[in-house]
């Protein structure tokens, strides 16, 4: 079970390792950077329906940052990842709610873009997910590639996780989080540069209309299947919808730094949260924690060169997939 944190003034990545614990692994895909990317090739090519596409890509992972057990937030996650996801497709009638809903539909686990991250990948994972196999890869890679492996001197990354208390669900957990990011921070290098500017113009000019759809869909099955009261639902998905737009746009501020200093914010983040995803104190001290953090991004980016061939491949999979499904506008 992993779960998120909303912490405003920071950005999302610093979210993920908190509480590692209480949402289901479905959570965790391809990161947003990508998953906005795919869902700018998927339709529209510009404007506001672009912009509400993008933002709908990124919904399903809004109740992420619904951590309270007694919230429901495994079956939040499901219905928004494989369960019900055409529900909010159903619920729209407009053409702003119609670019959410598509871009929503788009992320899915089942055959949108979540499907190749996490349950067969097109190019490499096809067993695990592209991202969940390239994690298992980081886990079972030297923090130093150039140097021969030595259980002692140039120990494998799952070992040093191994070695402060980690156990095998945290480890894979955690080289997941770095797979995605390190990708995302690569894409913006090598393929979109203001990646990070359409991921903030995304999150402050989508549709007014979004919070009212995701009511629509899930707030009655919500309260019935967390037992509360109906205002309450619709009061947490409102909020839910409000942090993650306020957590997308610092992030955008981070993906938009040079990878040097996006690298250091990211483990910096890391480390700082993680006596409270360990359960108590650093092991080590916190600058050689943030080292080794950083430098598992850094290994990351080697075993993802890859990525856009995967990437590629996953847009045309979601693109024929939401033609045969029937979703068009």
């Amino acid at each position: 079970m992993v779960g998120r944190l909303t912490i405003k003034a920071f950005m999302t990545f610093s979210l993920i390792c908190l509480l590692l614990t209480i949402v289901p692994s479905a959570a965790f895909s391809w990161g947003d950077a990508i998953h906005v990317y795919i869902s700018d090739r998927l339709n529209a090519e510009h404007g506001y329906k672009n912009m509400n596409e993008m933002w709908g890509s990124l919904g399903p992972d809004i109740f992420n940052f619904i951590f309270d057990p007694n919230l429901c937030p495994a079956w939040l996650a499901d219905q928004t990842h494989t369960d019900s996801f055409m529900k909010v497709w159903d619920k729209a009638d407009t053409i702003s709610e119609k670019a959410l809903a598509y871009g929503f539909v788009s992320h899915n686990e089942a055959w949108g873009a979540d499907y190749t991250a996490h349950v067969s990948g097109l190019t490499f994972g096809q067993a695990y997910g592209y991202i969940n196999t390239k994690a298992m890869v980081l886990l079972n890679t030297s923090i130093n590639p150039a140097e021969p492996h030595d259980p002692i001197l140039n120990p494998k990354l799952g070992e040093i996780f191994a070695s402060i208390g980690m156990n095998d669900e945290q480890q894979l957990m955690v080289t997941h989080v770095i797979a995605e990011y390190a990708i995302d921070i690569m894409f913006r290098n090598d393929v979109d540069p203001f990646i990070g500017v359409k991921m903030k113009v995304a999150a402050l000019t989508r549709s007014k209309k979004f919070p009212a759809l995701l009511i629509d869909a899930y707030a009655s099955d919500y309260a019935t299947t967390c037992d509360i009261d109906y205002p309450t639902a619709a009061n947490i998905i409102t909020s839910a919808e409000d942090e993650y737009r306020n957590s997308m746009v610092s992030y955008g501020k981070v993906i938009l730094q040079f990878e040097p200093v996006a690298v250091q914010l990211i483990a910096r983040q890391i480390v700082a949260l993680a006596p409270g995803f360990l359960g108590g104190p650093l092991p080590i001290p916190e600058a050689d924690a943030i080292e080794l953090v950083k430098a598992a991004i850094y290994v990351s980016m080697e075993i993802c060169s890859d990525y856009m061939t995967e990437i590629n491949g996953t847009i045309e999979y979601v693109k024929n997939n939401l033609t045969n499904y029937g979703i068009t506008y």
